[in-house]
């Protein structure tokens, strides 16, 4: 699990990156809403790594781990990206 959070933290990084590429492009309120996007993405990833699952019921962590390989998809075309990561 630990490679599908540096693999999403770092595609956030990119996605950041691009954004800021873009500056003079487009409007400053598609601009801010990538931005936000990419810092809930960021947040999502940080929280689920933050929780302590062994206290947590048998399917809980199951669903999380779907959850965060629900994020990873926008990505699956990324060379990085491994199979067993499908939803």
């Amino acid at each position: 699990m630990s490679d599908l959070i540096e693999f999403l933290l770092a595609r956030i990084e990119e996605d950041e990156e691009n954004v800021h590429s873009w500056w003079h492009q487009q409007s400053v309120a598609v601009l801010d809403r990538a931005l936000a996007e990419c810092e809930a993405k960021r947040r999502m990833v940080t929280h689920y790594c933050s929780i302590d699952w062994t206290g947590s019921k048998p399917d809980g962590r199951d669903d999380a781990v779907v959850f965060m390989r629900l994020l990873a998809l926008p990505y699956a075309g990324h060379p990085g990206y491994r199979r067993e990561w499908r939803p």
